[in-house]
């Protein structure tokens, strides 16, 4: 039978049509983790049945063929609505990365970075789509935390094109087309962004053009970044000429993507993957490497714990990121994160564009911030591999606590054995910023202080890959969606 599904674009579902789904049985499945809507274009029918669920305690769904996961429901339909229609995993990562820096803006968009992995071809690919600062930088005493001073070059936009010009089979204008539906005509604020926003209220009042867009009442309209969203091709010409100094159009103009090769250690019988430097996910495969056995306990063992814990270095500084990922029929797979750093970066619009420019900038030490310089990054886009073929696909938001989810995950599903959705809802720890260890509520007792908000312990989202079918799901945490077919 069919459905009459609403999607953005070719097709997609809002989550108000996800939770009319329940109980309907079939081929594609939902699993998502907060309710809104947003107006939306004409039904598109499906053709094959729909089925949905919905609650954090439910397992996660099982999908026959294909599956996308991110942050925000809209995003999610996006890259379903791709990946019904014929487009591949590359494309729906690309959909779905436009629509979140629309309604997810806080944590991502055209003015942030991108780092990816791909499984295609056989073979394991890495994107790493970072800036630098700009060439008429000041060396600072004091490396700034928000403002123009803690900008640097967005790469993600190149990111995407280059991840569209080697994996994609659409052009970019199409991908982009739900993106642009929902920035000129408005989408209602995902809880996240709502809680963020008033949270950030005073950094959002420094920058006019900021104020304007995020801080006007009702639906998030964002005219100027649809009008961006249509030029993608030209983006760093564009934005690059306006914007503020001490930026330069060359500052734009000379970014590149980056392939590269990731890297990866032997645990258990996995092949875990993770990007190498400048990103710091190749220190989540040292402390794989220095974790003791955990066979002998469980995940309500305070020991358990102890050990994740001593295989890590505590880390600092909190990051709002995106992590999203898509899987194919054909088996393509993509990891990616994309961020602003902190939420909404820093702070600054340019004039014109609707971008928010990152503050990546800010993670920098004061002897390193020099002129063309590029930061370390805390994205770190994961996968596992088995048998040389995509066993997990998996990643989080989070800043420094990026790694020391992926370590959680890890051993809750390969080593306590538990199911997608249940290790993904599980209770997490994370190091704060001065090295002290906090921990959500449901924990044994490790001595830490309670986490302030859900966010801290970051939005993860994966896909496990069964013989005959894909088990995906979204954080509970976030405002997203695992979706299927």
């Amino acid at each position: 039978m069919g459905f009459d599904l609403l999607l953005p674009g070719v097709c997609g579902c809002s989550h108000h049509s996800l939770l009319r789904l329940l109980d309907l049985g079939g081929g594609l499945s939902v699993h998502g983790a907060a309710a809104g809507r947003a107006d939306e274009p004409a039904p598109f029918t499906l053709p094959f049945p729909v089925s949905a669920a919905y609650n954090r305690r439910m397992p996660a769904p099982v999908f026959p063929n294909a599956a996308v996961a991110s942050p925000h429901y809209l995003a999610s339909s996006a890259g379903l609505s791709v990946l019904a229609s014929g487009g591949n995993a590359a494309d729906a990562a690309i959909a779905m990365n436009l629509v979140l820096a629309v309604v997810y803006p806080h944590m991502c968009g055209l003015g942030g970075d991108l780092i990816a992995m791909v499984w295609a071809e056989d073979k394991l690919h890495g994107l790493n789509s970072t800036g630098r600062l700009p060439a008429a930088a000041e060396v600072q005493e004091k490396v700034p935390g928000r403002g123009i001073g803690s900008v640097t070059v967005p790469g993600g936009v190149a990111g995407l094109r280059a991840l569209r010009e080697r994996f994609g089979s659409r052009d970019l204008a199409s991908l982009a087309q739900p993106a642009i539906d929902y920035a000129r005509r408005g989408v209602p604020r995902a809880p996240g962004l709502s809680k963020i926003t008033e949270m950030t209220r005073p950094l959002l009042e420094r920058d006019a053009e900021t104020e304007r867009i995020f801080l006007a009442p009702g639906p998030l309209i964002q005219t100027d970044l649809a009008e961006t969203l249509g030029h993608l091709s030209d983006f760093y010409d564009r934005v690059g000429k306006r914007a503020p100094q001490p930026f330069t159009p060359e500052d734009f103009a000379e970014h590149k993507a980056e392939w590269v090769e990731p890297v990866r250690t032997r645990w258990r019988d996995l092949d875990v993957c993770e990007m190498p430097p400048n990103s710091r996910g190749h220190l989540a495969l040292k402390a794989l490497d220095c974790l003791e056995p955990l066979d002998d306990l469980s995940p309500g063992d305070a020991e358990w714990h102890r050990r994740l814990i001593r295989a890590l270095d505590p880390a600092r500084g909190d990051g709002d990121t995106i992590y999203l990922c898509a899987m194919d029929g054909d088996g393509m797979a993509v990891s990616l994160n994309q961020s602003l750093y902190q939420a909404f970066g820093s702070g600054v619009t340019v004039p014109g564009t609707g971008v928010l420019l990152q503050n990546r900038g800010a993670y920098f030490k004061p002897h390193q911030y020099r002129p063309g310089a590029k930061p370390v990054h805390t994205l770190a886009p994961a996968m596992a591999l088995r048998g040389g073929r995509p066993r997990f696909v998996f990643g989080t938001m989070g800043g420094e606590a990026q790694i020391q989810v992926h370590l959680q995950l890890l051993a809750r599903v390969f080593v306590a054995g538990q199911e997608l959705g249940e290790a993904f809802a599980a209770p997490r720890w994370r190091f704060g910023d001065s090295g002290s260890l906090l921990a959500e509520a449901g924990l044994p007792d490790l001595g830490a202080q309670p986490m302030a908000i859900p966010d801290q312990a970051g939005h993860a989202h994966g896909i496990l890959v069964e013989a005959d079918h894909l088990v995906a799901t979204a954080d509970p945490r976030s405002d997203g969606a695992a979706l299927g077919y």
